[in-house]
């Protein structure tokens, strides 16, 4: 069971991505559960702060963004 901390901070998280659907998040609103939050804040065993987790969901967003639009730009 995770912490009332990271629970916090999965429930802010998940605010963030409805809030940023268009700019990458909306793979993470659709298809992330909590587990996958969760997740961010830690990388085979070793604890990440709560600053590194974040700064992780943003980059991972940016990535997103990204590649839908380079679909966008590919499309016929």
């Amino acid at each position: 069971m995770l912490d009332t901390q990271i629970q916090n901070e999965i429930q802010a998280m998940k605010q963030w991505c409805m809030d940023n659907y268009d700019n990458g998040a909306d793979t993470m609103v659709e298809c992330w559960g909590d587990s996958n939050y969760a997740d961010l804040f830690t990388f085979e065993g070793v604890p990440h702060t709560k600053e590194e987790a974040w700064d992780l969901l943003t980059r991972i967003a940016a990535v997103y963004k990204d590649r839908q639009a380079d679909a966008e730009n590919s499309a016929f």
